[in-house]
């Protein structure tokens, strides 16, 4: 049996997927595993503590746990949010791609600015199956980075078709001016 295509429907506003989820995560457990780490160091030495200072290695290393399971916590629910609040929409005119969750971005290039959009996959990507889409848009500013916009963790099979809808899309809008410019004269 052979597997259906994978389409998306352009008109409507996209989330990243659930693999960003765990590569957002994979990005920022490293806090969690420092304490976890350290926790587990201290409970394992406790025991070798002299007998008048026992109780306070106990308690400490119930503390160390019980912070690791707070900072977890946290870190758990602050990627949720990032993941969620990622989206991006084609509308007629520009690609519109939304973050954040307190404070909320908002970025818009009109197709005729893009000039190159790029896939770019790490080690990490590849194991978790998602590609970095790198869209370039013209300009003259110094700043490489302000000239650039990148969804950070897009399925494999999306990202192709991302990429070609934002290319046929900057085609086509490269094209009308050149078009109207011809029907004035």
């Amino acid at each position: 049996m052979g597997s259906k295509p994978y389409t998306f429907d352009v008109n409507k506003k996209h989330s990243l997927g659930q693999r960003a989820f765990i590569l957002f995560l994979c990005q920022r457990i490293t806090i969690v595993l420092i304490f976890v780490a350290i926790s587990f160091g201290v409970w394992y030495a406790a025991p070798w503590l002299p007998a008048d200072y026992a109780f306070w290695g106990v308690y400490i290393s119930h503390l160390l746990f019980a912070i690791t399971g707070a900072v977890f916590v946290l870190v758990f629910l602050r990627t949720y949010l990032e993941y969620r609040y990622y989206t991006y929409l084609f509308t007629d005119d520009a690609f519109i791609m939304t973050y954040g969750y307190m404070v909320r971005n908002e970025i818009a290039t009109l197709y005729h600015q893009i000039q190159n959009v790029n896939i770019q996959r790490s080690i990490l990507d590849r194991m978790i199956g998602v590609s970095q889409i790198i869209i370039l848009m013209t300009g003259s500013d110094r700043d490489a980075h302000r000239n650039q916009i990148v969804l950070p963790a897009v399925g494999d099979r999306k990202a192709r078709l991302v990429q070609s809808e934002l290319l046929r899309r900057a085609r086509r809008h490269a094209e009308q001016p050149q078009a109207q410019a011809g029907t004035d004269e």
